[in-house]
């Protein structure tokens, strides 16, 4: 009996190519003709700006770090070098619903401030933030 050797190119397509045939008959529905009924339809919420200020009215871009979390999803996003002139924008939040935006200092200069909004399909929200002792933009 001669075995044939057989490369690694070879083997990995061969894997490939069993994989996509298992999972072929996975994207029909149940009558196999492949045109599925149930859509996945994703979220349109409106863009969310956040706007960083201290107790004098001027802009806060550094030294804080926002965290934006939705309170029905399983969704959060951490921002520090995104905020410019005071503003945090394009956040590119994919849920429409309730969001807790919590605003943190880096260096001690005042304490954590959370505001909370509710974002709905296609309406812009935007939520200015007083952070009493930050230091403003320079």
């Amino acid at each position: 009996m001669n075995l044939q050797s057989v490369s690694r190119r070879r083997f990995g397509a061969s894997i490939a190519a069993l994989s996509v045939a298992g999972l072929a008959g996975c994207t029909g529905d149940e009558n196999g003709d492949g045109a599925g009924d149930d859509e996945f339809d994703l979220d349109d919420p409106g863009d969310l700006t956040v706007q960083l200020e201290n107790e004098d009215g001027e802009p806060v871009s550094t030294g804080v770090v926002v965290t934006i979390e939705s309170l029905e999803e399983n969704f959060s996003a951490t921002f520090q070098h995104d905020i410019q002139g005071g503003e945090l924008s394009g956040a590119s939040l994919i849920y429409e619903g309730e969001y807790r935006i919590t605003v943190e200092s880096l260096e001690d200069e005042f304490e954590p401030v959370e505001e909370t909004v509710t974002l709905e399909e296609d309406e812009d929200e935007t939520v200015t933030i007083v952070l009493d002792g930050a230091t403003g933009d320079e």
